[in-house]
């Protein structure tokens, strides 16, 4: 059921930033290229996956884990339309999400504690992430901007999950 809503809701987080930064409206995104995207899938994945574990145990995270990275490819590749392969699409996403997995792994603490800084926190080093690869601007207030477009979309999409992982 994740794999079902967290494509569209990674594409709505893209669409936000694309509307709000000109870094990114301009850039490839503009083009078609399905790197943002990707970026934003593997987060979100992440963030089920860590739900999952809490949620299913380990053994069936595991299960969850691969069904979830296939599903999505798939359908990112079909409602895409651009003729792009879904077995291309879901090796993309698997090299991504498994570089990404083991990077965002590093982060146990998802935000900081009540007037505590974001550093070091898996939220922070995903916008970084982000801004590092799509925006690159020096401007501080460019970073800023980017946590504040991505604060709402991954508050919906971890309520959405979690939700969905209770059931």
């Amino acid at each position: 059921m994740v794999g079902a809503f967290l494509p569209g809701l990674a594409a709505l987080a893209a669409r936000q930033l694309a509307s709000q930064i000109p870094q990114i409206q301009d850039g490839p995104y503009a083009e078609g290229d399905i790197d943002l995207l990707l970026e934003i899938i593997a987060f979100y994945m992440h963030l089920a996956n860590r739900i999952g574990f809490r949620e299913l145990g380990a053994e069936r995270c595991a299960r969850f884990s691969h069904r979830l990275v296939v599903a999505v490819g798939i359908d990112v590749a079909t409602s895409l339309n651009k003729g792009l392969s879904s077995v291309q699409v879901v090796a993309e996403l698997r090299d991504k999400y498994n570089e990404r997995e083991e990077y965002y792994a590093r982060y146990k603490q998802f935000l900081p504690e009540a007037d505590q800084p974001t550093k070091n926190t898996l939220f922070h080093e995903f916008t970084k992430v982000i801004f590092n690869r799509f925006v690159r601007s020096n401007d501080t207030f460019d970073l800023l901007l980017v946590e504040g477009l991505l604060s709402p979309e991954i508050a919906f999409f971890l309520k959405e999950t979690n939700d969905v992982m209770k059931r």
